[in-house]
């Protein structure tokens, strides 16, 4: 079994070859607005590091959203494409707990990504169990919980925008980007889509959707 894991969600491209469970290569590149003037290469870079060729992948994982409206399109479109060409399956896994990998289990694990005016794309984990079912909350709302659950935790963020003088209980902060090797933390986690009809998972409207409702009302 030989596995691409491709993750563009926030701003960062990363891209792990695995085989039996067994890292062969990875990459980790900061992209903004150029990720689909890259991706393909990177892939590529990516492979021929592990003396992968493209035929030997047998599944491609990807995450499937929060993140990035443009990052999340251009990724699984990429896979997409991967998928018919070679006849394999699609994988997604959420990006919140693909970020949340390879952290304490001990203590409530909760992944931030900035959703714009005080709001955040987040859940709770404690191990593997959902505390807080992945959402788009206002970060008040989400400290709240937090606060109701009286436990320690861990915030696991790639921005330094929030602030946490509200939190009540013991708690640490890591800043990082998502490691796509991390999916084999959470692998059991990830689900095969159609290769056809599989869309990313933003977890709210997009603004045009939203302003077309408002339109309609």
């Amino acid at each position: 079994m030989v596995s691409l894991v491709i993750d563009g969600s926030n701003n960062n491209l990363s891209i792990c070859c695995i085989k039996e469970d067994k890292i062969l290569s990875k990459s980790s590149i900061k992209c903004y607005r150029n990720l689909s003037e890259i991706i393909l290469k990177e892939v590529d870079n990516c492979l021929d590091n592990a003396s992968i060729k493209k035929n030997d992948i047998t599944e491609i994982i990807v995450t499937g959203g929060p993140g990035s409206y443009t990052a999340l399109r251009v990724v699984l479109s990429i896979a997409k494409t991967l998928s018919y060409v070679l006849k394999i399956p699609i994988k997604t896994i959420s990006s919140l707990r693909l970020f949340s990998a390879n952290c304490d289990k001990n203590v409530l694990t909760v992944p931030l990504f900035d959703g714009r005016r005080g709001n955040v794309y987040s859940a709770i984990y404690l191990g593997d169990e959902e505390i807080l079912k992945e959402g788009y909350y206002a970060f008040k709302e989400v400290i709240d919980y937090i606060n109701k659950e009286n436990k320690a935790v861990n915030f696991v963020t790639n921005s330094d925008n929030f602030e946490y003088n509200d939190v009540e209980v013991d708690y640490k902060v890591f800043i990082k980007d998502i490691d796509a090797a991390d999916y084999l933390f959470v692998k059991n986690f990830s689900e095969e889509v159609d290769s056809f009809t599989a869309v990313p998972n933003y977890l709210r409207l997009t603004e045009a959707e939203r302003n077309l409702i408002n339109d309609k009302n």
